[in-house]
């Protein structure tokens, strides 16, 4: 785990912050000036009115699974080695979730830090004070959506092609950022902003939900054979 990091693409951080900038100054010129509320659009936190706003969520979703592409594929196609290395298959995924955990989170936090860098240049060097408390839920709250979406990669490639995982992971971003105006649906997991009652019960609902899918993993890792991975 110490060496998690090598297996991140360089161009993964250059695309990451060209990524930031375009969406902070786009969001700008549509009349959005807090960072927060920025960030949380992005993530789908905000009905995304419009084909810019969904083209931005899109790609998002699609530049957060192109980050941790390598992590993943490494040990998935690794299986057989790593698990003998390991000495067991419990190890492996455990190992594999532990990075995956550690990758999202920097990506996230990442986003944020390079949004408060164009924030700070755009406002003249001056930092734009903003609360604590929010910030944090509502980081938490991208970071708990974002492990969803991971572990639902993940999974995919436990039962599909790699080409079929690409097709089906954009059509569920797709999908997500149509029906980003239908809060009321039991299956949304947005980040949104709502009452404290409903923002509990969406972050119950994407705890369940990753419960669901490393359930899942889990069970499918105990049923592979030690063979590596084929497309």
């Amino acid at each position: 785990m110490r060496n998690v990091f090598r297996l991140i693409r360089p161009s993964s951080l250059v695309i990451l912050l060209i990524a930031s900038m375009v969406s902070y100054y786009y969001l700008k010129s549509t009349g959005i000036s807090d960072l927060t509320s920025m960030y949380q659009t992005i993530f789908g936190g905000k009905p995304l009115n419009g084909p810019l706003l969904k083209g931005l969520f899109v790609m998002m979703l699609s530049l957060l699974q192109y980050t941790l592409i390598d992590y993943i594929v490494y040990y998935i196609d690794g299986f057989e080695y790593l698990s003998i290395r390991y000495g067991n298959k419990n190890k492996w995924l455990k190992d594999l979730l532990k990075g995956v955990f550690i990758y999202t989170a920097t990506f996230v936090i990442l986003f944020y830090l390079f949004g408060l860098l164009f924030d700070f240049i755009y406002n003249n060097f001056m930092f734009v004070q903003t609360e604590i408390i929010i910030l944090v839920g509502v980081v938490l709250r991208i970071f708990l959506f974002c492990i969803v979406i991971v572990l639902l990669q993940i999974f995919l490639l436990l039962m599909y092609t790699k080409t079929s995982v690409f097709i089906i992971s954009g059509g569920i971003s797709i999908l997500l950022a149509m029906t980003s105006h239908y809060e009321g649906s039991v299956l949304y997991i947005l980040p949104r902003s709502s009452s404290p009652l409903n923002l509990l019960f969406d972050v119950l609902k994407s705890i369940v939900l990753a419960i669901v899918l490393i359930t899942l993993i889990q069970k499918i890792n105990l049923k592979r054979e030690l063979i590596p991975h084929e497309d």
